[in-house]
């Protein structure tokens, strides 16, 4: 057997004092891009066009509403950590203007998912044609076209603020945007038939949904949101309902439903349940599965 030569042992103990410390230490991984969304149907976009790409929360929980949230101390330390803030906006959130402020985060991207999108009034509380409020309503997302807007005004602005994920989020959206889509196309095909398309629903969350597909929009009964009208007023109620002919009431996921369901037996409506995505299990796909559900929902309302 050939004797092993000497210099083999030695230049690799050169080799190993001359392999630099840092090599034996992995890198640490890039830091993902922060989002802080602010409710549910805003984190279902965030999360879809995000991907993999960033670390996507929610401001509210999944069993608050964003018209009940209250902040705390912690929220204003998440917004002092985000890196991009994406709202709804158009008075959906009211609270987060001063709790922005005070985060003092001066790098922080805020996006309005509401710029350029056309705002409508309020409907009118049932039984008073013409009262309506003087405030936009806030409850865009709820027509899958401005989700589309929505989803669009996010992208671009993840891009600008992360242009080396340009390709993901394009990709990502473009995925997003066809689901999108076909959700429209959807509901066009399955309510443009539908006679008597009468929307009596819980609160005044669906007058953009009403009008993209052509329902008509009777108003709302939330007057009395806290407490049970009075009986004469909801006399005077169930006597509207029923020389409207009203045929179905819809209330709303996160509402209870007591006050309809005295109203539906009392009137001989029908009562159905619509989902104002604002609050529930969050998810990539929260926005297009709850949507999914709206229109089963209608379907059968208004099918003859």
């Amino acid at each position: 057997m050939k004797p092993i030569p000497l210099i083999a042992p030695l230049a690799l103990l050169f080799l190993a004092a001359c392999t630099p410390e840092e090599s034996a230490v992995p890198p640490e991984p890039e830091r993902k891009l922060r989002i802080l969304a602010t409710f549910l149907p805003v984190h279902a976009h965030a999360a879809a066009i995000a991907g993999d790409r960033a670390t996507v929360e929610s401001l509210v929980a999944g069993d608050i509403g964003a018209h009940d949230f209250s902040p705390r101390p912690l929220d204003m330390l998440r917004i002092a950590q985000a890196d991009v803030l994406v709202l709804n906006g158009a008075g959906m959130e009211p609270w987060l203007a001063d709790l922005t402020r005070h985060a003092g985060n001066d790098g922080l991207r805020v996006v309005d998912l509401s710029t350029g999108v056309e705002l409508l009034l309020s409907p009118p509380p049932f039984g008073h044609p013409g009262d309506r409020s003087g405030e936009p309503n806030p409850h865009i997302w709820l027509d899958p076209l401005i989700a589309i807007q929505q989803a669009i005004t996010l992208r671009d602005a993840l891009i600008a603020e992360d242009p080396d994920g340009t390709p993901i989020y394009e990709k990502n959206a473009a995925a997003y945007l066809q689901r999108l889509r076909s959700l429209d196309a959807e509901f066009q095909n399955v309510l443009g038939p539908l006679p008597a398309k009468r929307l009596v629903t819980f609160h005044d969350a669906f007058p953009y949904l009403a009008r993209r597909y052509g329902l008509e929009s009777f108003g709302f009964i939330s007057e009395f949101p806290d407490h049970d009208p009075a009986p004469a007023a909801l006399a005077a109620l169930i006597e509207a309902i029923r020389a409207a002919e009203v045929k179905i009431l819809f209330a709303e996921t996160g509402y209870p439903p007591a006050l309809l369901q005295r109203v539906a037996a009392a009137s001989g409506a029908r009562l159905s349940t619509l989902d104002t995505l604002e609050v529930g299990h969050a998810g990539p796909d929260a926005y297009l599965d709850g949507m999914q559900r709206n229109l089963e929902a209608l379907r059968n309302a208004f099918a003859p």
